[in-house]
């Protein structure tokens, strides 16, 4: 099943790029829980359920002018999926990011339970236990 696993995040990050938040929600298990590293991170924001889904997409565009996520690598680590990439971040402000990201993915009846964002893919690795 973990292929599979690998295909509902790869399909979960091309939704989020297309902006359907509907199919985002799809792949995630009711219960997910979403931990970003960015919008609510430092305050250590945990976002729940499909309503915390869109809590958090309004949350982004409300702070963000542009906010692209590029997953360029999954991992498929049995019922957690990898992914290294890239973030690319514009403020309202003007203010604008650019780094190395990763994302944890708990996976469960294929469907995203635990969803873990990261500012950096260095932190990303670290948390699976691994090194780049």
């Amino acid at each position: 099943m973990s292929q599979e696993n690998v295909e509902v995040v790869r399909s979960m990050f091309a939704a989020y790029r297309a902006g359907d938040t509907e199919a985002v929600i799809d792949a995630a298990d009711v219960d997910i829980e979403l931990r970003p590293a960015v919008v609510g991170g430092p305050e250590g924001t945990v976002y729940s359920g499909p309503e915390g889904i869109r809590a958090f997409f309004k949350d982004i565009d409300a702070a963000w002018e542009q906010f692209a996520v590029e997953a360029e690598e999954f991992r498929d680590l049995g019922d957690t999926v990898l992914v290294l990439g890239r973030t690319r971040l514009v403020a309202r402000d003007g203010m604008a990011l650019e780094a190395s990201a990763g994302w944890v993915c708990g996976m469960r009846s294929g469907k995203i339970t635990r969803f873990h964002s990261f500012p950096s893919s260095a932190e990303a690795l670290g948390a699976v236990g691994l090194r780049q």
